[in-house]
C-alpha cells in the first residue's frame, strides 16, 4: 500500500508528526482490512469485562481472604488474574500497532477510528464511524467527533496534502 511516511517522531501530542499521512481512499481501504480485527478486539474486551467483573464479585464475596494463598479460590483467582493480563496486554498491544501506522481508535465499542491526514498544510484526523458507508469527515486534532466537518469531493478522492519528498543529495564523482 502507498502512503506518505512521515520522518520519524512520537506523535502530534507531542509536537512531530504521526507516523503516516492517509489519503481517503487509502484509509477507506485499511477499514476494510481493520473490520475482522475490531470484531476480535471486541471479542477480547469482552472478554476481559468478563474476567475483572468476576475477580471483582470474587473479591467483594471473601474480602480479604480471598489473597491467601490456601484460599479455596486461589487457583481460581490466580487464572483470572492471567488470563486479565494476557487480554489486556494483547489488545494494547494491537492498537500500539494501529497508533504507530497513524491510525487511532478512538472508540472500540462504537467503532470510531480517526486516521491522520494533512488539509490545507495542517494535520488533522479522517474520522470515521462503523456503519458509515466510507470517510466523509475530518476533524482538527483538538476537536473530536462532535467538531466534524464534512470532506470536499475532492479531498474524498485523494487530493489531501501530501508530504514533500526530500530531494536527494547529488551524487559525488
Amino acid at each position: 500500500m502507498s502512503g506518505h511516511e512521515a520522518r520519524a517522531g512520537r506523535g502530534p501530542g507531542e509536537g512531530t508528526a504521526p507516523p503516516r499521512f492517509w489519503q481517503v481512499p487509502e484509509a477507506e481501504e485499511e477499514l476494510f482490512h481493520l473490520a475482522p480485527k475490531f470484531r476480535g478486539l471486541r471479542v477480547k474486551v469482552a472478554r476481559l469485562v468478563e474476567v475483572t467483573e468476576e475477580l471483582d464479585r470474587l473479591s467483594k464475596l471473601w474480602g480479604e481472604e480471598f489473597g491467601a494463598s490456601d484460599h479455596p479460590d486461589a487457583a481460581r483467582k490466580k487464572d483470572l488474574e492471567s488470563q486479565a493480563s494476557s487480554l489486556q496486554a494483547e489488545v494494547e498491544t494491537e492498537l500500539e500497532g494501529w497508533r504507530k501506522r497513524g491510525i487511532e481508535v478512538k472508540d472500540l465499542s462504537t467503532g470510531l477510528v480517526d486516521f491522520y491526514a494533512l488539509r490545507k498544510g495542517e494535520i488533522i484526523l479522517l474520522c470515521w464511524k462503523s456503519g458509515e458507508d466510507g470517510i466523509r469527515f475530518w476533524h482538527t486534532l483538538e476537536g473530536g467527533y462532535r467538531m466534524r466537518r464534512p470532506l470536499s469531493p475532492s479531498e474524498r478522492a485523494g487530493g489531501l496534502d501530501v508530504l514533500p519528498t526530500p530531494r536527494s543529495a547529488p551524487r559525488k564523482g
